[in-house]
């Protein structure tokens, strides 16, 4: 697998980092650290000239020294390692390095634990989750409990993950996906399907509404249990669950911190530019909201046209 590791020396970079070398990637492994010096946009004057290439020179400092940490951090993992940096649009470079590279999975770091800065996410895991072609994890730091911190020299611990799945294609896309994965035993997966309640407005069609409610959540757990069993067959060690809700985004939100998820994983048909950019209502709201880092499953590279 082919992973590009996008950082830029900040402390949510750091912890990506950390993610990542806990995180269940199938061999052989390549990961690749980018580093992007974005130049002000400026006016050339004689003034600019004075102290623009400084300023550039300080930029690309920095981003040698996020590149030497960012080393330094996964320097444990079994993966052939390289370097690269760019000038421009940070969210514009990784999406073109990650596409014209063919990486498989692009890593970025959200900011952010309030539910104001959740809903921001940051605009370069924004950008780079709904334009790369290719699968993204979107890592965030654990949020403490009380007053305990987060040691933060070590990698973090995934126990739990939860995975929304429904009755599409694709599902069925993401399932092959995931099942590139080296998932163990000790990590606990939990596909989830979510079916909407049905109101009821008239009482005449309450025995047809309960029937087709009942349907609906045998179809779901019918769908979740089936990925489940897909997931088993690679090694993961998964179970179903399906949830009943009025808001399905709403609804895997508050699935996923009632569980304690460490991951969620959500998928994108990636079915072109427009897809891409709407990323998916559910998809979106749960990249947006959930508490916990959020991997973004595309079907690959051969679908980014």
């Amino acid at each position: 697998m082919k992973v590009l590791l996008a950082v830029d020396g900040s402390v949510h970079a750091l912890h990506a980092c950390k993610y990542l070398t806990a995180f269940p990637l199938p061999h052989p492994l390549q990961v690749e650290i980018l580093t992007v010096v974005n130049p002000p946009e400026v006016v050339l004057s004689a003034q600019s000239e004075l102290w623009y290439p400084q300023f550039i020179e300080h930029q690309e400092e920095i981003a040698r020294q996020a590149t030497t940490a960012s080393q330094r951090a996964i320097q444990g993992m079994d993966a052939e390692v390289t370097t690269h940096q760019m000038m421009g649009h940070i969210g514009h470079c990784i999406v073109e390095r990650a596409r014209d590279e063919k990486f498989d999975l692009v890593v970025v770091a959200a900011k952010g634990h309030s539910a104001f800065e959740r809903v921001l996410l940051g605009s370069v895991s924004d950008y780079v989750s709904t334009h790369a072609t290719c699968s993204v994890l979107v890592v965030r730091q654990e949020v403490p409990e009380g007053d305990k911190p987060v040691d933060q020299s070590l990698p973090p611990r995934l126990r739990r993950g939860m995975i929304a799945v429904d009755e599409r294609g694709v599902s069925d896309a993401m399932m092959g996906q995931l099942c590139r994965f080296a998932w163990t035993k000790e990590l606990q997966l939990t596909t989830v399907t979510a079916s909407v309640k049905l109101e009821v407005f008239r009482e005449d069609i309450l025995a047809t509404t309960m029937e087709e409610g009942a349907r609906r959540r045998a179809e779901a757990r019918r769908c979740a249990d089936a990925a489940a069993a897909r997931l088993n067959t690679c090694g993961a060690n998964a179970s179903g669950a399906s949830i009943e809700v009025e808001h399905v985004g709403y609804g895997l939100v508050q699935y996923a911190d009632e569980i304690k998820s460490d991951l969620v994983v959500v998928g994108d048909s990636g079915r072109g530019l427009i897809s891409r950019m709407l990323l998916g209502s559910t998809s979106r709201y749960v990249l947006h909201h959930v508490h916990c880092s959020v991997l973004v499953v595309r079907k690959g590279r051969e679908s980014a046209t």
